[in-house]
């Protein structure tokens, strides 16, 4: 660290599992707590400013409300740590690397599908049990079913986050792999410009298309467009063994990202400009060494576990999501929320074993 700016050098495998720990459990806690009553909802993938409005308001009448209320609005942004540590590792391994897209895509499409099948059989065989036993209710969606399958919901009107909210991510990231290839290629032929315009570009399709998008059920930020600013970041970290993140930097992107639950247009540059606090936080506190292993080890943990606990707490947080709504205290939200990761992180932990002991056979 600098009287300038804070000194980057590499992340290592340890600090990396670190962040993810804390992405995932900021996912996790907004994903049960976001619509909750009275909902507040985020400014995710579109922006209404009256979602801020809800946040302030809502802290503003009951402060006990404040834990409920910051994972709801903020935790979304938990996902941008996983964006930007995909094309980070990508490119930590690969930038010196001749890729060959074909066993380049079978290894890393082949190292998540997998784990992805086994959880909607999962999600199958729970979903059969509800609508037979314990609701009248539609259950099951086959029709969403087959197209997150087939990894193309985020080309299909209102589709994107069928049937089940987090899942959007599996074709985006699908998205990510077949794209990376030639993101590489051309990084590496044309440099920073190459990411600058790429992520510009990014920008002003969002802002530009994204409007007409909405109007035929389909959102740029279910697919990789709407990603790329983040992405060009972690390339852009990843081919520097040192780099300064200037104090300048820092506080113009904690200025956007405040002005950006305002304005619209300021609103998407949201997702690079929170990736950058993130990671001046992270090197003040992470790499410092100021966690304590009491802290350190649970984190470590939870990004072990992060995609397989990413991709079931969506669809297990149903009876205690009910048991909480029935009560509507903020004190039940909070221990309902607690004891739904809990019991998503021992199905996460199961899937992950499931997962290991598939592949070994297969392997064999």
């Amino acid at each position: 660290m600098s009287s300038s700016g804070i000194q980057i050098t590499a992340f290592s495998r340890a600090q990396t599992e670190i962040l993810k720990g804390i992405g995932i459990l900021v996912i996790v806690l907004h994903n049960f707590l976001h619509n909750l009553t009275p909902s507040i909802s985020e400014n995710q993938f579109s922006f209404h400013p009256e979602r801020f409005s809800k946040f302030y308001l809502t802290i503003a009448d009951n402060p006990f409300e404040i834990i409920r209320a910051s994972f709801s609005y903020f935790g979304h942004y938990g996902v941008q740590i996983f964006i930007f540590f995909s094309a980070y590792g990508l490119t930590r391994k690969y930038l010196d690397r001749n890729i060959t897209t074909s066993i380049f895509l079978k290894g890393r499409i082949g190292k998540i599908y997998t784990s992805f099948l086994i959880c909607v059989a999962v999600y199958i065989s729970l979903g059969i049990i509800k609508e037979a036993y314990l609701t009248s209710e539609q259950v099951l969606y086959w029709d969403s079913l087959l197209w997150k399958i087939l990894l193309i919901s985020s080309f299909i009107p209102g589709q994107g986050m069928m049937p089940v909210g987090p899942w959007w991510f599996m074709p985006f990231i699908f998205q990510v792999y077949l794209f990376y290839p030639l993101l590489i290629k051309l990084f590496n032929r044309f440099g920073n410009s190459f990411l600058i315009l790429t992520a510009i570009a990014s920008i002003l399709a969002e802002w530009l298309l994204n409007p007409y998008l909405h109007k035929s059920g389909l959102n740029i930020n279910f697919m990789i467009f709407g990603h790329l600013p983040v992405l060009c970041a972690g390339v852009y970290f990843a081919a520097q063994d040192r780099i300064r993140l200037g104090y300048g930097v820092i506080a113009a992107s904690l200025v956007l990202f405040i002005l950006g639950n305002y304005n619209p247009a300021i609103w998407v540059l949201g997702d690079l400009t929170f990736t950058i606090l993130t990671l001046a936080v992270s090197i003040l506190v992470v790499r410092k060494g100021s966690g304590s292993k009491f802290l350190i080890a649970p984190l470590t943990f939870y990004g072990g576990i992060s995609f397989h606990l990413f991709m079931v707490n969506g669809f297990l947080r149903s009876p205690f999501h009910n048991f909480a709504e029935t009560h509507n205290v903020w004190w039940i939200d909070s221990l309902t929320a607690l004891a739904s990761l809990i019991f998503s992180t021992l199905f996460a932990v199961a899937l992950r074993t499931l997962d290991k002991i598939l592949r070994k056979a297969v392997a064999r």
